[in-house]
């Protein structure tokens, strides 16, 4: 049996148009991080990529299109950030999300992108809004292992729930990452989730 190999993307054969390509993607970005889906037009996008409109949809036929591919490649770099954090298990991978604040000041772009667009899928029944839902279902399972893991090896103690654990300190990244967006950097992601993270496990911790 044969395995079907997808197409390349139009315009991706060449180098000029893989860079014109990731130009649009860049552009896109910082304007659905800025504007929303709705608000940044394929117009301007062009206009922000150096490009012409006709250029755009050579690559992007639809905005929808532009929209997918932009969010597949913040993907990819979510995960990429999040491996520094897989490479561990139980307290280790608790106590390396101490430094996920830093991971996401270090992309405001990204980190801006992921709340307007969260935002504006809130409640609709779209492939954006299940995209949220299962990458915050992923990593909240991830969390939730992580002390159930903690917990079998004595690392944490009591009887506490994991999977609410695992909740909380989602909400509170969620939390930090808007007030850090909002307060334009003063209110700090890195600090605040070294503070939380640090005080949940000395909670949990054994008692010396």
């Amino acid at each position: 049996m044969t395995t079907a190999t997808a197409s390349p993307a139009p315009g991706t054969r060449q180098p000029r148009g893989r860079a014109r390509r990731a130009a649009v993607l860049e552009a896109a970005r910082r304007l659905f991080a800025k504007q929303g889906f709705k608000g940044a037009s394929l117009a301007a996008i062009a206009q922000e990529a150096g490009l012409t409109d006709a250029g755009l949809l050579y690559h992007f036929p639809t905005k929808s299109d532009l929209l997918l591919a932009v969010i597949a490649e913040g993907d990819r770099e979510q995960d990429e950030a999040l491996e520094k954090v897989r490479e561990a298990q139980g307290l280790p991978l608790l106590e390396r999300m101490a430094e996920f604040g830093a991971d996401l000041e270090a992309d405001p772009i990204l980190t801006a992108l992921d709340v307007t667009l969260s935002a504006e899928n809130l409640a609709a029944d779209s492939e954006i809004n299940r995209y949220f839902v299962d990458r915050y279902q992923r990593f909240r399972d991830m969390l939730t292992t992580a002390f159930e893991e903690a917990r079998r090896a004595g690392d944490l103690i009591g009887d506490f729930d994991p999977a609410v654990e695992a909740a909380n300190m989602t909400a509170v990244l969620d939390g930090l990452r808007l007030q850090w967006l909002l307060s334009d950097g003063a209110v700090s992601m890195a600090d605040g989730m070294r503070a939380y993270v640090g005080g949940v496990i000395a909670r949990l911790a054994p008692r010396a």
